[in-house]
């Protein structure tokens, strides 16, 4: 910032910001002293051959004033050049410097409303706690205390010398973690809450308080020193000491005694000392004590106190400028004054006159300035006073204000001083909590917990130069760093702030300058914010946050478990609580039901008395009657009456008399649930159609489990289309499992609008599916470009390349990023051999693929097919090599999945000669089934279901993959589909993800080709003793119709007549005793823990997973950990698991009563072996035992299960 030259008593200084932005008016400020002549002072800005005249100004006075100029435009930043000349009769002083001009792009306001929460959030508590614990404390101290409260207060205390035993020294960390658990009476739910409190040895300070900064030798050096303990509270009648020297040779100067306040008054007499410098200390200490970190000390202070010398220009001045502090932030609208502080020493002359320039900046821009004149009068060669000025805070000055003062002195020395204050976030528009605004303004207001609109500023302060506009220095070779480690990238990322609200609206404010809006509250017991902004051509004005506290004056809540087991029992408790200032006599009932019965629990009575700020809570014994979810209500009532409570009449609430909850409970039966499903799609073509399908049940069966349903749909994509969001009852929390519910919503909306049958509410619905999915998958997208499956790891070509053909595809029916596609593809193609070939990374999603070929055929196929999907030319470089590579190895291929996926690939390309050739493969290794036709990987018909859906469907995609499909097609391809139909799941999808992807895909094109807007259908679906019809049109053919099945075990017939297709499937779900058996994957359990708590048991649940199959090692496999009734789990351990470098655990989820655990892979015969807390939450009785279950992702048939139980029962 500063530019000065000194010549003969003549000199100037000109100030400006080192950065600037562009295109804007901008400020610099320059001062002429002693000119002694008639001057003219030049200012350009230079930019490589081009000069701007910026100012000139001709003086034979001193003057201290700024210039407005117009900066110039550039595209991001420019490094420029400021020249100053000072030109005289007969000299001529020249200073340049650089300076920096960058653009700044607009800023945008994204307000959102968050209406539902998504995982990782929290939901508010109960109730809160509150500890008031000390941030640190000594081994000096003689005891610890901490208050916590939770309606109400409780205090601690501890003897900290427990801590210095001989065993705790040997284990001590440099902090302890106090620990709180609250249990809420009448519910004994529990809180927790944790501080961690900072331990350190040292016991206290010695400390300097009036210690002068200059002497002048032999003179008598005035000084105090301060004795206090780590706390700041001053230690009385204590000794304390003066050293002077530099640590270990430091010697004993002064030996004193505190005095009351913890001070002790010295003076030291300099005449023997040497003239120098002195380094003095103050201790506790008659000598240097080194600092020990396993016994307490008292910490000493050094201070510097610098012998008067006469001040040059080429030696450090001790002069200084000090802008004093005031209270911050600074309030807006108001006058401040200013106060400089001048502290002159070793001047070459006694008596001088100065001015002292002061300049103010906010956001990098200087918007006040001024001078104040000096007269300086030295004794003793120094000087001290001070000079002010009025500084009015307005809108220009927030959120920050940096105040930068410099004077010159007669020893050609330049001091200066500067300070930082913060200001109030003011605004031009004025805006009140009534939400006043001003005329033609657009105004909004919202309710959320908080709203940081200043952090979005581009610049708030300045600090320091950008190293591009510091003058060049001399070169100094160093080593670079080798390596940045993620870590260190990262934690240089800022992260995005989501911040929750519940109402948003925008008025459009002409007239009144008010506006009144009617708002309903969430029913929650919480504090709320409202805030209110307005946007004019002015600017923006923001109103003060307003609090806003919700609550009911009596309510109601429930606490039971989320599920239980036939056969289990609890405690069911409805606690009251009472907000109103008067007692209140509650009523509480719960409704009736069929679907269970309750007991009262002990002598409970269900009207009480209830005054101000209490609670009770009132218990029944629930026992179901039924499975399945059962609607629990319970309802409180203040009723009138003449008992009197606490010496009181009761008082009945106007308004909110009555509060009724509905919670739901889920009943499950015992043991294991299974699904089998049937599965047809019939085209009478005029004529009638029948199946037959013998219902059974297993022998073991639980009673009451199974449940059996008919359900028909006039779409071969209907099914898929009504559960889009449930394709698969798997978890989906990996960057593959997400691309699988996004992908089928792109099928689906390219069937029905190739068939004009997309309604604006179906396209509402897939296209909101879609950008959910999209926004997730970018989770999982590295710097690159590419997609790992967990987010972290490895970089994976097969995700990579499935992300690109669905987001190449998605772009037509939402907006996607190009930058995210175009990155994408351009990582893919860097991942390329010299022979066209893609090199695989990262593992295939199923093992099975693999077989008889290079990986990276399949994968080139693969990218390939991708490229060809999003219309890429055959001609393209990239496509063309990618082709010639799959040529030259097609002889060689004896893979089945491969060979389906280069016969899609070959299709796309049109490519007849070699697709016919591949054909011919395949026709030799079909599995044919009279009207079914599929193909497998081994040529099994029981090999991997999920795999034969894959290769069969990319089977039936080449087949209808041509320029003309002949009805031989056609009928080729029905056979697939007839198979594949059989394959479907009850929830539209198939075994895993890729099959369901790749299924619903060919599906979806063969439903395009077979398409027909005419004709109807009946359906009879009859046994001896249950009958049900159903009727398909063109009006409710995409209808999902379903019914359920009473008569099983049966024989049921299905006829259909008509003219159209239809798609009828019959589901069945039971439970069976949890099987033992284990084939390739075992799951073993054990608990263990404390059985001595009647309640709020924690058992440790250890548990192994082993993998014996054909392959080296699995797929990613899944544990799905069902909780025992009432208790809830820490994952803390699994968490701590996760995190180790060689953990194979990739990622934890907890929904419901369930915990899911993804783990990478388990290799063959080398056992995984984890842990989890469980958390006895809610007591429940005759507590049974809950399964665990490990399954392949992608080849589910490779499962077992377990069951667990708590050994306290």
């Amino acid at each position: 910032m500063f530019n000065w030259e000194w010549q003969a008593q003549r000199s100037f200084m000109v100030t400006f910001p080192a950065v600037i932005e562009s295109q804007s008016e901008a400020k610099l400020c320059a001062s002429l002293l002693k000119p002694n002549e008639s001057l003219v002072m030049n200012i350009y800005l230079l930019d490589g051959d081009q000069s701007t005249l910026l100012l000139q100004e001709k003086a034979e006075e001193e003057f201290h004033r700024c210039f407005n100029f117009q900066t110039p435009q550039v595209e991001a930043e420019s490094v420029q050049t400021m020249k100053v000349e000072l030109q005289g009769e007969n000299f001529k002083m020249t200073e340049k410097r650089k300076v920096m001009f960058r653009r700044y792009n607009p800023l945008t306001f994204i307000q959102t409303d968050k209406p539902i929460y998504i995982p990782g959030q929290t939901v508010l508590p109960k109730f809160e706690i509150t500890m008031k614990a000390p941030k640190e404390i000594s081994f000096g101290d003689s005891d610890m205390n901490m208050e916590m409260s939770e309606m109400g207060c409780a205090s601690f205390s501890w003897d900290i010398s427990v801590f210095l035993n001989s065993t705790n020294e040997r284990v001590l960390k440099e902090h302890l973690t106090v620990k709180v658990n609250v249990i809420e009476e009448g519910t004994e739910n529990t809180m927790g809450k944790s501080e961690i409190i900072s331990l350190t040895y040292e016991s206290g300070k010695a400390t300097f308080t009036e210690l002068p900064k200059i002497y002048e030798h032999g003179s008598v050096i005035q000084g105090k020193i301060k004795l206090a303990n780590v706390h700041g509270a001053p230690l009385q009648n204590k000794e304390v000491y003066v050293l002077e020297g530099k640590r270990r040779s430091s010697k004993l100067l002064l030996n004193l005694t505190t005095d009351s306040d913890g001070l002790a008054e010295f003076s030291l007499n300099t005449s023997s000392l040497s003239k120098s410098d002195i380094n003095l200390m103050a201790s506790a200490y008659p000598e240097f004590q080194h600092q020990s970190f396993t016994t307490p000390y008292f910490s000493t202070e050094e201070k510097t106190i610098q012998l008067l010398r006469p001040a040059t220009p080429y030696t450090p001045t001790l002069s200084e400028l000090i802008i004093e502090n005031i209270e911050q932030p600074l309030k807006c609208d108001a006058e401040f004054t200013m106060t400089i502080k001048y502290y002159f020493v070793g001047e070459t002359v006694e008596d001088f006159k100065t001015d002292i320039v002061y300049i103010v900046l906010s956001r990098g821009v200087i918007v006040h300035h001024g001078y104040e004149k000096v007269e300086v009068k030295s004794s003793d060669g120094a000087a001290n006073g001070s000079v002010s000025f009025k500084l009015s805070v307005v809108s220009d000055l927030a959120p920050a204000v940096q105040i930068l003062a410099y004077c010159v002195l007669p020893s050609e020395n330049v001091v200066a001083g500067n300070r930082d204050f913060t200001t109030e976030k003011c605004f031009k528009n004025k805006i009140g909590t009534s939400y006043f605004c001003h005329y033609r303004f657009l105004c909004s207001f919202l309710l959320l917990k908080q709203f940081l609109i200043f952090n979005l500023l581009p610049v708030r302060s300045v600090s320091g130069y950008p190293y591009n506009a510091e003058d060049t220095p001399e070169c100094l070779e160093v080593r670079p760093r080798r390596a940045v480690s993620l870590d260190r990238i990262y934690d240089s990322l800022k992260p995005l702030e989501v911040y929750t609200a519940f109402y948003y609206t925008v008025l459009h404010n002409r007239d009144s300058g008010s506006a009144q809006v009617p708002v309903t509250v969430p029913d929650t017991i919480t504090s709320w914010e409202t805030e209110a902004f307005c946007l004019s051509s002015k600017g923006l004005g923001l109103a003060p946050p307003a609090q806003l506290t919700v609550f009911q004056p009596f309510f109601l809540e429930l606490s039971l478990p989320y599920s239980i087991i036939r056969g289990e029992i609890f405690e069911l408790k409805a606690t009251v609580f009472n907000y109103l200032s008067k007692c209140i006599m509650v009523k509480v009932t719960p409704a009736p039901s069929s679907d269970y019965t309750l007991k009262a629990s002990s002598d409970d009575q269900y009207s009480s008395c209830l005054c101000a700020n209490g609670r009770k809570t009132f218990k029944w014994i629930l026992t179901p009657s039924v499975l399945g979810v059962l609607n629990i209500t319970v309802s409180a009532e203040a009723e009138a009456s003449q008992t009197l409570c606490d010496n009181e009449i009761v008082s009945v609430p106007e308004r909110g008399r009555i509060d009724t909850v509905t919670r739901s409970l889920l009943v499950q039966a015992e043991g294991t649930e299974k699904t089998e499903t049937y599965s047809w799609l019939l085209c009478p073509k005029g004529d009638s159609l029948s199946e037959e399908v013998d219902l059974t049940l297993p022998k073991d069966v639980i009673e009451g489990s199974a449940r059996s349903s008919v359900s028909v749909i006039g779409d071969i994509l209907g099914r898929a289309l009504s559960n889009l969001h449930g394709l698969l009852q798997m978890p989906y929390g990996c960057g593959e499992q997400n691309m699988a519910i996004l992908s089928p919503n792109i099928y689906i909306l390219q069937y029905l609008e190739n068939t004009e049958q997309l309604t604006s509410a179906i396209r509402e619905r897939a296209t909101g599916f879609l950008k959910n999915g999209y926004q997730r998958q970018l989770n999982y997208r590295h710097n690159s470009g590419a997609y790992s499956t967990f987010g972290h790891g490895d970089e994976n070509t097969w995700l990579t390349a499935f992300v690109l053909r669905s987001f190449g595809k998605a772009q037509k029916y939402i907006f996607i990023d190009p930058q995210i596609i175009q990155s994408a593809k351009e990582w893919l193609i860097r991942r390329r051999d010299s022979d066209g070939c893609f090199i695989q990374q990262g593992k295939l999603f199923n093992n099975r693929m693999k077989g008889g070929v290079n990986d990276n055929v399949t994968m080139t196929a693969y990218i390939t097919a991708s490229l060809l999907e999003l219309e890429t030319p055959v001609t393209d470089p990239v496509v063309t090599k990618g082709l010639s590579c799959l040529k030259s190895v097609i002889e060689d291929v004896k893979n089945t999945y491969t060979t389906a996926l280069l016969t899609y690939t070959f299709s796309l390309a049109r490519d007849t000669d070699t697709r016919q050739q591949l054909f011919k493969k395949l026709e030799d290794v079909a599995i044919s089934d009279g009207s079914h036709l599929h193909w497998s990987q081994s040529g099994s018909a029981g090999d991997s279901d999920s795999l034969a859906v894959e290769i069969s469907s990319y089977v039936l995609l080449a087949v209808l993959t041509t320029d003309s499909v002949t009805p031989a097609d056609l009928g080729f391809a029905n056979r697939i589909v007839s198979w594949l139909v059989k394959q479907q799941n009850a929830y539209g999808g198939f075994s895993s993800t890729q099959d369901t992807v790749v299924a619903l895909q060919a599906l979806s094109l063969y439903a395009t080709k077979v398409f027909s807007s005419d004709g109807s259908s009946t359906v009879t679906v009859q046994s001896a003793g249950d009958t049900h019809h159903f009727d398909v049109n063109q009006d409710n053919k995409l209808l999902y119709q379903e019914k359920q099945l009473q008569n099983v075990p049966a024989k049921y017939s299905i006829e259909v007549k008509g003219s159209t297709c239809v798609s009828v499937q019959i589901a069945q779900f039971y439970n069976i005793p949890t099987p033992t058996e284990a084939k390739t994957l075992r799951i073993d359990a054990k608990i263990e823990g404390d059985c001595k708590k009647t309640f709020g048991q924690d058992l440790l649940l250890n548990f192994t997973v082993t993998y014996n199959g054909p392959q080296a090692r699995s797929n990613m496999v899944i544990v799905d950990i069902k909780l025992l009734s009432g208790f809830t789990a820490d994952t803390s351990l699994l968490e701590l698991q996760r995190l180790s470098r060689t953990s194979l655990v990739e990622r934890l989820d907890s929904k419901d009563d369930h915990v899911i655990v993804y783990l990478k892979e388990v290799q063959k015969n080398i056992p995984v072996n984890l842990q989890i807390k469980l958390k006895q939450v809610l007591p429940v009785k005759n507590l049974k035992p809950a399964v665990i279950k490990v399954y392949d992702y992608y080849q589910t048939s490779d499962q077992s299960e377990m069951e667990y139980s708590s050994h306290c029962e």
